[in-house]
């Protein structure tokens, strides 16, 4: 048997994030770390059949955390569509975004714009382009020096 009719019978291998989804299930099955909410519904739909509400509870347990997941992936991409709002995250300030009007992090504004830190350096020396530093990041105006 080659590996694609072993796919077409088994169906497709997890991908890595499932398999790491899988252990952290494993995990707290093995340290009796379970929802018990959902514990409880596991057992309820498998008529208190403990091994297959165990089997229920992976399933289910393995949706949630998806789920979650990509709640937390869809956040953080509506962080970084809005700059303002990322900015505002990390800790800047009103007054430093409405000063560096439409903020960027000065390592994206590098890779953005193909610039080397030297010349982005030099062209907040000159005032050719805002910056102001919050903690240990330099934050940008997100424009082309002139």
């Amino acid at each position: 048997m080659d590996i694609f009719s072993f796919l077409r019978e088994h169906g497709s291998p997890p991908s890595p994030t499932d398999e790491i989804l899988y252990e952290f299930v494993a995990g707290e099955l093995a340290n009796s770390m379970v929802k018990q909410g959902l514990w409880t519904k596991a057992l309820s739909d498998a008529e208190w059949n403990e091994s297959k509400a165990k089997s229920l509870y992976v399933k289910m347990r393995i949706a949630q955390l998806r789920s979650e997941l990509l709640a937390h992936v869809a956040q953080q991409q509506a962080l970084l569509s809005d700059p303002a709002n990322e900015a505002r995250a990390f800790g800047l300030s009103e007054e430093d975004i409405e000063y560096l009007r439409k903020p960027i992090k000065a390592i994206r504004y590098v890779e953005k714009y193909r610039v080397s830190k030297d010349k982005l350096s030099k062209a907040i020396g000159l005032g050719k382009i805002r910056g102001v530093l919050c903690g240990d990041v330099l934050w940008v105006q997100d424009r082309e020096i002139s």
